[in-house]
């Protein structure tokens, strides 16, 4: 290339005797002198924001929360399983599916939430798709499209299992329905009339199953105060450079007043940043990571928080497949699986880095058209299918492995707390007896976000967490 140019490594002067001394700030930690000037030039739109701090959204009773962390306790943090008999803990072989296994873990997806269908409605069996006849008839399958294109209203075909209906699609007609929801992937039953054999009239919608919540006891007492929780998602960094100056405020904020947990979600550095795909980095990926994790875990190491590391597929330290195994990270960090479950002191937490929400919300089609409640909608389709990605087929970008799907992202039951970051508008809000929570991200683009703290307090009403917990999400 011409000498003009030539991408400069070496870092000036004033970058080098920044980082000279013992005691170094955090946010000097995020910019070794191994950068070059292009990567270590702080954000000037970042640094100008006037609405750190603020408190943008809250659930509960904020007012009467303490935000202070019992230095004497340490909540119990156990993982659990989720569809199979224990949880992803290490790496798997991908790339390897045959498309008759992953064929067969979706047949048996669909046979697991129409026998739960069925017990609710009281029916001893469902009709087959293609038998005609003149009388409602009860059926159940996948929704799919019948082309290539997005689903639309003219395009919905019903696929049932091999059980039911020997795999078979039939269109459905969806003109008598005062109002639906639905996204390809989706399990449903319909009642309808299916006269010739060749089509569905569809009369009424049964859009999956609530699961019943956890039978483990909550633990949290008064004795031992509230729990506190702080949750920040990825990516952690602006797009103009790699110094994470809002992961850097938030250690800030966290060494002075430290959690009980604090829960990251990655990307940690996002495949789609524009330091990473002009591939102007002078370092190499792990690098840039292990010192993010080397960071938090230093100022953070004397204090009473647990770190929790949840992976996201768009990081590339990490396989770029669904489910995605744990970081392989050392030391008192617990790293879990996306998605992931934990039990706090009896507390069921469903988690998953992945933007599920965002995802459904492209391909999902309702009437009305502009039906309220949006969020509220996409959200009960997670818990209502039993799955924290119900959708398929995915969208490109994201390779998902059906069969570790169907064990490692299957809800055993209803979560007292599901945490869903997505690119959608922060919220935090109870649906189903399950509070659940979007904390956004931590940066957007060339400006910062948001991060929630959540303080759960021993439960009000038996099995639910509804009405005890006091949440706020906040600008950093």
């Amino acid at each position: 290339l011409p000498q003009t140019k030539k991408r400069q490594l070496t870092p000036d002067s004033s970058v080098t005797k920044r980082h000279v001394g013992s005691a170094r700030s955090i946010s000097a930690q995020f910019s070794p002198a191994t950068l070059s000037p292009s990567v270590a030039t702080p954000s000037r739109k970042y640094s100008s924001r006037t609405n750190a701090g603020c408190i943008v959204a809250t659930y509960g009773d904020p007012s009467k929360a303490s935000w202070k962390a019992n230095p004497d306790f340490t909540p119990k943090v156990k993982l659990l399983a989720m569809g199979g008999d224990k949880p992803l803990t290490k790496t798997y072989k991908y790339m390897f599916e045959k498309v008759r296994d992953a064929a067969e873990a979706l047949d048996d997806s669909i046979d697991a939430l129409a026998e739960q269908i069925k017990d609710s409605l009281g029916i001893e069996e469902f009709s087959h798709l293609k038998v005609a006849s003149n009388e409602n008839i009860l059926v159940v399958g996948r929704i799919c499209c019948d082309s290539v294109g997005r689903l639309n209203a003219a395009s919905v075909l019903l696929e049932g299992s091999q059980e039911t209906s020997f795999g078979n699609t039939v269109p459905v007609d969806l003109s008598q329905l005062s109002e639906y929801s639905l996204f390809p992937g989706q399990i449903v039953g319909i009642r309808g009339l299916n006269t010739t054999g060749d089509k569905i009239i569809a009369k009424e919608l049964v859009p999956g199953k609530l699961l019943p919540p956890c039978t483990v006891p909550i633990t949290i007492t008064n004795d031992t105060g509230p729990i506190q929780v702080v949750v920040a998602s990825g990516p952690f960094t602006t797009t103009e450079n790699l110094l994470y100056e809002p992961l850097t405020d938030l250690l800030t904020d966290l060494h002075k007043d430290p959690p009980h947990l604090l829960i990251l979600f990655g990307p940690f550095l996002d495949a789609a940043h524009p330091l990473i795909v002009n591939n102007e980095l002078g370092e190499t990926h792990d690098a840039v990571f292990n010192r993010c994790i080397r960071i938090i875990t230093s100022t953070l190491e004397n204090s009473v928080t647990q770190v929790i590391l949840v992976p996201s597929n768009r990081d590339v330290c990490t396989p770029m497949v669904y489910p995605t195994p744990p970081y392989e990270v050392g030391g008192n960090i617990t790293c879990v699986s996306d998605p992931a479950l934990l039990d706090i002191e009896g507390v069921v937490v469903a988690l998953t880095a992945t933007d599920t929400l965002f995802h459904l919300g492209k391909e999902e089609i309702s009437f009305p058209p502009q039906g309220p409640d949006r969020l509220g909608r996409l959200t009960r389709h997670l818990l209502k299918q039993q799955n924290l990605y119900p959708l398929y087929p995915g969208p490109e970008g994201i390779c998902i492995d059906q069969e570790q799907a169907e064990i490692y992202a299957r809800l055993p039951y209803n979560p007292h707390l599901l945490i869903l970051p997505s690119d959608l508008r922060y919220f935090i809000r109870d649906l189903e007896n399950c509070v659940v929570l979007n904390p956004e991200r931590l940066a957007k683009g060339l400006v910062g976000g948001t991060y929630a703290k959540l303080e759960l307090h021993p439960p009000k009403h038996e099995k639910t967490m509804v009405g005890s917990v006091n949440a706020q999400i906040i600008k950093v």
